[in-house]
């Protein structure tokens, strides 16, 4: 049972890696005021729906379909990212505070009720973070172009080596 979980709880973060990575495209008809009052979410907000891969120690790998919504006031976003595959899934709810383009914050993923840290840094099209959780850590880097993003997750510890998820907001 504690492998279950130590193996979920990395499940749990690399989906929090990706709610820690995930970007929007840039609002065009906003003002530079407008996207300075949001706290520099405003490219995140909204709804974002997709598909990846996520690949084991062992080399299997598995389909992943996920939706994402994204709600910020100020420096502060929540988040909830809703993953699953034909024998595994997640359920993440995040929150994370920008203070200068450094992020912070916690996630958690419900089904499992386990949590951890979230940090990182926020920039113009790209995010890398980090997030720690029960037998693992998890790196991320984001690239962002137009309305598509893609995220990309390498692992230490756990079952899990990778994952990689393309989203596309507004579907």
């Amino acid at each position: 049972m504690v492998k279950e979980i130590v193996q979920g709880s990395w499940a749990a973060g690399a989906a929090a890696c990706l709610l820690l990575g995930l970007a929007g495209a840039p609002a065009l008809a906003q003002t530079a005021a407008a996207q300075a009052a949001a706290g520099g979410f405003h490219e995140f907000e909204g709804s974002w729906s997709g598909s990846g891969t996520l690949s084991h120690t062992d080399g299997r790998t598995e389909r992943l379909r996920c939706g994402a919504d994204y709600v910020a006031r100020g420096d502060v976003m929540s988040q909830r990212l809703r993953c699953r595959s034909d024998t595994t899934g997640f359920d993440l709810i995040n929150t994370l505070r920008n203070e200068g383009g450094r992020l912070a914050g916690e996630w958690v993923e419900t089904s499992r009720n386990v949590r951890g840290p979230l940090a990182g840094r926020l920039g113009r099209g790209s995010m890398q973070g980090s997030a720690q959780g029960p037998g693992f850590s998890a790196g991320i880097s984001v690239a962002v172009k137009g309305n598509r993003q893609s995220v990309s997750i390498r692992s230490q510890g756990g079952d899990i080596a990778a994952v990689s998820i393309a989203l596309v907001r507004g579907r």
